[in-house]
């Protein structure tokens, strides 16, 4: 009897997670106001918890940074923008959720150009081993955009989680990485809960 109602409560649990999942797909993202997502905007991607923005530094490589995360909680970081992939993309410019999208930090200054987009490198700063990290730009000068999603996460409903999604492999979720001085974004399997704050001109 006991094993029969522990299988029926797995059975609702997959319903209700599958329920939530299908409501939660195409949904929009919602920033710190409340508002859509949009994709003609600048935000800071800020953390539900401890610690400041995103922000890219350098490698020693050419046009090629790493992304990390502000040590000071007063720190936003540097804004980015999000952009939809076709078909994705729509007349109200919004982001959603499950859907393909561009990330790039859009106002960084570089010589090699002022939008440097995300994407996942094998290539790992300060020997952190085997760790897929988050870059921008590339060594060789030209644009590698990589394809990432903005996710709920689990009962979670204050923030949202960003997931990369390559070559039509299963998403990875991005986290946080401390080592030494810096804590760095990588692919991780506890994901860094992240907000949307608009930046005002």
């Amino acid at each position: 009897m006991k094993a029969h109602l522990f299988f029926l409560l797995i059975q609702l649990l997959a319903i209700t997670l599958d329920c939530y999942i299908a409501h939660s797909a195409g949904q929009p993202v919602h920033d710190t106001e409340g508002n859509h997502l949009d994709r003609n905007h600048n935000y800071y991607i800020l953390p539900t918890k401890s610690g400041g923005g995103l922000k890219a530094i350098p490698t020693g490589l050419r046009c090629l940074n790493f992304v990390v995360q502000e040590s000071n909680a007063s720190l936003l970081g540097t804004s980015l923008r999000f952009t939809p992939l076709p078909p994705n993309t729509s007349a109200s410019e919004t982001i959603h959720m499950s859907s393909d999208i561009w990330i790039e930090f859009h106002d960084l200054e570089s010589f090699c150009s002022d939008r440097l987009d995300w994407h996942l490198t094998e290539r790992s700063p300060e020997l952190l081993g085997q760790l897929e990290h988050v870059a921008t730009g590339n060594e060789n000068g030209v644009r590698s955009f990589g394809v990432f999603r903005i996710e709920k996460h689990g009962a979670d409903v204050m923030g949202y989680k960003i997931m990369s999604c390559v070559d039509k492999k299963p998403c990875k979720d991005l986290g946080l990485h401390v080592y030494k001085d810096k804590t760095w974004l990588t692919t991780n399997e506890e994901p860094f809960m992240v907000v949307f704050r608009k930046r005002y001109l």
